[in-house]
């Protein structure tokens, strides 16, 4: 994808709060965390993680909910093995994994329900092009969970292939196909908007 391709994914993501951590030094480097100290350090990054793994649906914050109870629980077995930001991305990743299978467990048992709505978008929405927004928000929505993901993590939180592969616990080079099959994937499905 080009670098105005990629940028019609990004400007979508300057919708969120950028939500990166303010406190200058990383929590590695001034021993282990409280758990208050990490959902006021993470919170926000947090939901923006969840808000698009999740394909901007409502249910955003019964999963952060899960994803700090999570922390809360694993806080203790924290070992400083890695960043506290990526373990905190770890489990968002996995808990938003698992709120998907999840959903589509009870779709399958409830296919006869009405359907969701869609989510309300954030406010300063405004100052994007409504439906160029809402076609990339599609079209990212759309891709299978593992392209999804590294699309999220590379282009609308802006992690480098390195952190990623941390995150995802894959290696650089498998990262780098995925994103290529998700960026492969976006093309054609934004092949009208690119044309404009």
């Amino acid at each position: 994808m080009a670098d105005t391709d990629v940028s019609t994914v990004a400007e979508a993501a300057d919708a969120m709060p950028s939500g990166e951590r303010e406190a200058g030094e990383p929590a590695a480097l001034r021993g282990p965390p409280t758990f208050d100290e990490l959902v006021a350090a993470e919170q926000t990054r947090v939901t923006r993680l969840a808000y698009r793994l999740l394909g901007w649906r409502q249910d955003v914050d019964d999963v952060v909910q899960d994803v700090f109870v999570a922390v809360l629980r694993s806080l203790p077995k924290f070992r400083g093995e890695s960043d506290v930001s990526t373990w905190v991305t770890r489990i968002t990743i996995n808990t938003c994994r698992t709120h998907l299978r999840r959903r589509v467990l009870r779709l399958r048992v409830f296919r006869d329900a009405p359907p969701e709505p869609p989510p309300a978008p954030p406010n300063d929405l405004a100052l994007l092009d409504r439906e160029r927004f809402d076609h990339v928000r599609r079209a990212i929505s759309r891709l299978p969970v593992k392209y999804r993901e590294v699309v999220v993590l590379r282009y609308l939180d802006e992690l480098p292939v390195a952190r990623i592969a941390d995150v995802l616990n894959l290696s650089k080079p498998a990262v780098e196909v995925r994103l290529n099959r998700a960026r492969k994937r976006l093309r054609e499905s934004l092949a009208g908007l690119l044309e404009e």
